[in-house]
């Protein structure tokens, strides 16, 4: 982290906040970027923590070990997206913001073939009353309650705009990487309903995307995309409130470090009336 100039005091950790557990790698800051992902699977485009009330100014990749084949990391410029979607489209997203819902499994179902995340993990307790504790927070707009007997189920409404300091409100958000139709085509998940996978996305009112708007989204995306493709030792840093990121499918061993950094605060935000309503 010191040949990079960022200090120790000033990183970022995903751990205890209801995410996705990361390991360190080699006692550095950096973090494995995959988290479990299915690595026949693209991952989606995403800015770092769109999810969470404080994230990273910006991120740090590393590549440790790359694919044998594929594995290119992907970056799109949210100012480039932000200019190609709809009025309406930015609109809609603008008044109603979205949810992000997470089905997480107790530690006792690891070997499931559908155990993707636990809850002990995800909140770093093994009491269920300690979790509901931590994922039930009206001024985080987190609600975690119930699924069925094995799982939580925890829902997060979260703006997908942010001011930057330049280039002021920007479209910042992990609406395809959260929405359950990432993992169409994996060997267990894709046969579930969208509701049963372990990630989704709706409208902020609790909506379902339409089949249109995803397609607007994806093709806006696509043809904003840019490849890099890392080597070893490769080091490339990202302003994440105006990049946003992915992988391409890979096959092989892959090992990429992340390393988040200059911690920001969300933009104060209010819920629409339909999710307001289910916090009280």
């Amino acid at each position: 982290m010191e040949q990079i100039g960022v200090s120790p005091s000033g990183t970022g950790s995903y751990n205890g906040r209801g995410g996705v557990v990361r390991q360190s790698i080699d006692g550095t800051g950096f973090v494995d970027s995959a988290a479990g992902a299915p690595k026949e699977l693209q991952i989606q485009f995403h800015n770092e923590m769109a999810y969470a009330t404080e994230f990273p100014k910006y991120v740090t990749f590393a590549m440790v070990r790359q694919a044998e084949e594929k594995g290119t990391t992907t970056l799109a410029d949210n100012l480039t997206v932000q200019k190609k979607l709809s009025a309406g489209l930015l609109a809609k997203f603008r008044d109603l913001g979205v949810q992000y819902v997470r089905l997480l499994h107790d530690e006792a179902e690891k070997e499931a073939a559908d155990f993707y995340n636990s809850w002990q993990g995800a909140f770093q307790t093994q009491s269920v009353e300690e979790a509901m504790r931590k994922g039930n927070s009206k001024s985080t707009f987190s609600i975690l309650q119930r699924h069925d007997e094995r799982r939580l189920k925890h829902t997060l409404w979260c703006p997908v705009f942010q001011k930057h300091p330049t280039h002021g409100e920007l479209f910042f958000n992990s609406v395809l990487n959260r929405h359950g139709s990432w993992l169409d085509g994996h060997a267990v998940f894709g046969s579930l309903p969208l509701s049963e996978r372990p990630y989704h996305c709706l409208w902020g009112d609790g909506a379902e995307l339409s089949e249109t708007e995803l397609e607007e989204l994806r093709a806006v995306y696509d043809e904003s995309t840019e490849y890099i493709r890392l080597s070893p030792g490769d080091v490339l840093v990202l302003d994440n409130l105006r990049v946003v990121h992915g992988r391409t499918p890979y096959s092989g061993s892959r090992l990429l470090g992340l390393l988040l950094s200059d911690m920001v605060p969300r933009d104060p935000c209010r819920p629409p009336p339909a999710f307001a309503e289910l916090l009280e």
